[in-house]
């Protein structure tokens, strides 16, 4: 009798762009969601390290299993991509158990990471001072 071993992954291909493979829009014509998170020191993994981190995505996604539609780790630059149905308010689980399954992993984008900013970071931020600025000069031609 064989013995069981760990439940394997999808092999480590060298693939395609990914904008040529990750599905933009379901079979209605609606975009799906999608997001990326950095997993430091991925590609310095050992292939039994590498493995590991697919079994923890895979088992940390199992409860999205309907809502998530495609999933691509990327070794070489230590990025996971993940598409998603647009359903309202699930990335934020879904971040969240990835994180609670790889703490070192950063999400690319979003608010999703657990350091709170400081207040001069956010000022920092140039979108928000570019928005601040912006409405200051509409306040001003609304006056004149």
């Amino acid at each position: 009798m064989k013995k069981p071993r760990a439940p394997s992954c999808t092999p480590y291909v060298v693939a395609s762009p990914l904008w040529s493979r990750a599905p933009a829009r379901d079979e209605h014509g609606k975009p799906y969601s999608d997001f990326m998170v950095l997993i430091p020191g991925l590609k310095q993994q050992s292939e039994a390290g590498i493995e590991s981190c697919l079994v923890k995505v895979r088992d940390c996604l199992q409860p999205f299993e309907n809502v998530v539609v495609y999933v691509d780790l990327n070794i070489k630059l230590s990025l996971l991509w993940i598409s998603h149905k647009p359903v309202p308010g699930i990335t934020k689980p879904i971040v969240e158990a990835i994180l609670k399954a790889l703490p070192n992993a950063k999400v690319v984008g979003g608010d999703f990471n657990p350091e709170k900013q400081t207040e001069n970071q956010q000022s920092s931020n140039w979108l928000l001072s570019f928005s601040r600025r912006l409405k200051q000069s509409l306040k001003l031609i609304g006056r004149s």
